[in-house]
């Protein structure tokens, strides 16, 4: 086994994760944050309701 495997999976996620992130910043930079709360509301409430009808266990 060679070096060239631990690069490669090395340098991908970090190529993926940088475009995603640069990604990430300028359509905030663009758009307003409104959805992303929605989303973390509708998610948490969805969580709650999950832990305490007890479907979801911590």
């Amino acid at each position: 086994m060679g070096a060239a495997p631990l690069i490669v999976g090395t340098a991908v996620p970090f190529v993926v994760a940088y475009a995603s992130i640069s990604w990430l910043l300028k359509f905030v930079a663009r758009h307003s944050f409104n959805a992303f709360v929605i989303y973390r509301i509708v998610v948490g409430v969805l969580l709650l309701g999950l832990l305490a009808t007890g479907v979801l266990s911590s």
